[in-house]
This record gives structure tokens, C-alpha cells and sequence, in this order.
């Protein structure tokens, strides 16, 4: 009898699960999840000519009883490919026995797996959305648009002619937006969001505020932080801080994920039986480690850029 038996698998669920909850998963606020049962496969990639093209109007003028005209769209394909992503804490008993309350010590090390694994996914999700040269189009501050920082700056005008650029070209308006934290503060005391506001009824800048001045269905500030410190070493100003700086996303994505429809990215993932889906937790014995008891999280997926006229990346956005 290990002290580690009256600790139940479904415990650990129920912890990862409710501390899913409370967290924010930035990324899957932007782009939706979409779910698959296989680890590879192919996505669908559309020609966006198709959705806008009209033809000879003409051609759909019925006269008596003619037929209606028809016609479909070319869809090719793109391969993905998902990878595990996995983390685990072992916890010895006397960590277990010696920890005072309020502390728990399996529940705080499935926690500390959430935590890293969100750290991971959110690498991820920068690598492949947040750098120049991946979307349709690159704003740099200065060259494209005065910065925002700048007294003389506008920048709800910026996203709305940014907007009107990839709905001119696609027939779809970017509706999701993501900032980070440093454009978030600023924005905040910017004399052309204020004066917007103050003719309406927000009397205060939150993220809710610019998110119906930008005429967006979701804005996110993306303020998850890492450190680039080893394992062991200590976390320092330099080699600390959030994942990106200067940077707004601005995307389209619907809001339910559909094959039929484009989006600018998905999330794809193998759903494992994990909270929610997206992260698996595993209880583990280990009594060959001095009896410990192995908490484990385990995550099947892969952030696909789908469509990059469907997106575009400002950067440089403030000084």
C-alpha cells in the first residue's frame, strides 16, 4: 500500500479540468478548434477567386422553365501533420505529507503541468501566426501607419482600412483581433480611442471597449509571459517576459469550424479522453522513484495557417 492509492485519476481530471477553466487559452480564442480522429491528414485549401466570382449576370436570368445556373469551387488540399506535446511533475511523498494547507501537492502539480503545457501551446501558436512574412499582408509602424504611440495617430481608422483591404480582396472581414499587452496599454490612453468613446456610453477603455470600436466579434491581449531561463536557473528582467511585443493580428475565422468555409488558421487536435479534450491527464506510480506519484499531461495537435489573405500582421506598432 503506497500513500500515493487513495489518489484518484479522476481527482486529477476534476483539478486539470476546473484549473482549464479559470485560465485563459489565449490561442484558442482566435482560432477555433477543430477536432480530428486522425494524427495526419489533409485540410482543405480554397482558390479565393471562386468565392467571389460572378460571371455573365446574364446567365442567371431564368425564363420559363430553364434551368437555374450552377456552379462549384475548386478545393485542393494541404497536409498536417499532429505532434504529442507532453509534460510531467513527480511528486514524492514527502512533498505530499509535508505540504500545509491550503497547499495541495498533487493538485498544484497538475496545475504547474496546465500551466507549462499552455506555455507550450502558446509557443506554438506564436511560431506559426505572430512573425512577418506568414500572412497576406505585413504593416510596419512608420512606413504603413503612424504609430500608435504618436499623438497624431489613428489608429481605428488603421484597422478598419486594414480590414477593408482583406474584405476587398477575399469578400471576408477580418473579425478577430489579437494585441499585445504594450499596444493594449497604450491604446488605452490614445487620444483617438478616447475621443471615440465619448460618444458612447464607455467610460473607461477596457478590451471590450476597442473590441466594438474595432468592430470585432473577439479581441484578445495576449499576456501569457515565459522565460527563456534553463531548468534550474533563475528567471531574470532579460530573459523574461510575454511572448511577443508590438504586434496586432488581425484575422478573419467563423464561428463555428467548418470544412466548407475558409478561416485564416485552425487549431487542429486529436481529442485523448482529456479535460476539455485538448489536454489528457495520466496518474502515474512510480515506486522505483522513491514512490512517487507521476502527474502527466499530454496534448495531440498542430496550429495550421489555412488562408493568409485571410490575415494580416502589424508590427513595430508602437515605439
Amino acid at each position: 500500500m503506497h500513500w500515493y492509492d487513495e489518489i484518484k485519476e479522476e481527482f486529477i481530471k476534476n483539478v486539470a479540468i476546473n484549473y482549464m477553466q479559470e485560465i485563459s487559452f489565449e490561442p484558442f480564442s482566435i482560432f477555433p478548434v477543430v477536432r480530428t480522429k486522425k494524427r495526419s491528414g489533409v485540410i482543405a485549401k480554397y482558390n479565393k477567386e471562386d468565392w467571389l466570382r460572378i460571371g455573365n449576370i446574364n446567365d442567371y436570368k431564368r425564363i420559363g422553365a430553364t434551368q437555374s445556373v450552377g456552379d462549384d469551387y475548386d478545393v485542393s488540399s494541404q497536409p498536417y501533420n499532429l505532434e504529442d506535446i507532453s509534460f510531467h511533475k513527480d511528486i514524492t511523498k514527502t512533498e505530499a505529507e509535508e505540504a500545509d494547507s491550503p497547499f495541495d501537492a498533487v493538485g498544484d502539480g497538475t496545475k504547474f503541468v496546465i500551466n507549462r503545457m499552455k506555455l507550450i501551446i502558446m509557443s506554438n501558436f506564436v511560431n506559426t501566426y505572430l512573425n512577418t512574412g506568414k500572412w497576406g499582408n505585413d504593416y510596419q509602424g512608420t512606413t504603413d501607419f503612424t504609430k500608435w504611440d504618436d499623438a497624431n495617430s489613428t489608429p481605428i481608422d488603421d484597422v478598419l482600412r486594414f480590414q477593408d483591404n482583406i474584405a476587398s480582396l477575399t469578400g471576408f472581414t477580418p473579425n478577430r483581433m489579437l494585441i499585445t499587452p504594450d499596444v493594449y496599454r497604450v491604446l488605452r490612453s490614445n487620444a483617438d480611442i478616447k475621443n471615440s468613446l465619448k460618444v458612447t456610453s464607455d467610460k473607461v477603455v477596457t478590451a471590450d471597449a476597442l473590441r466594438r470600436l474595432f468592430d470585432m466579434d473577439t479581441l484578445t491581449v495576449m499576456r501569457t509571459v515565459r522565460t527563456t531561463a534553463k531548468k534550474k536557473e533563475t528567471a531574470t528582467k532579460n530573459n523574461t517576459g510575454y511572448f511577443a511585443d508590438k504586434k496586432i493580428l488581425l484575422t478573419y475565422a467563423p464561428k463555428n469550424p467548418s470544412k466548407y468555409e475558409p478561416s485564416g488558421g485552425y487549431h487542429l487536435l486529436k481529442p485523448n479522453g482529456g479535460a476539455k479534450g485538448d489536454v489528457a491527464m495520466d496518474r502515474i506510480p512510480m515506486p522505483q522513484n522513491n514512490k512517487a506519484l507521476r502527474v502527466e499531461g499530454t496534448a495531440t495537435l498542430t496550429p495550421k495557417l489555412i488562408a493568409p489573405d485571410l490575415g494580416c500582421l502589424l508590427y513595430d506598432v508602437i515605439a
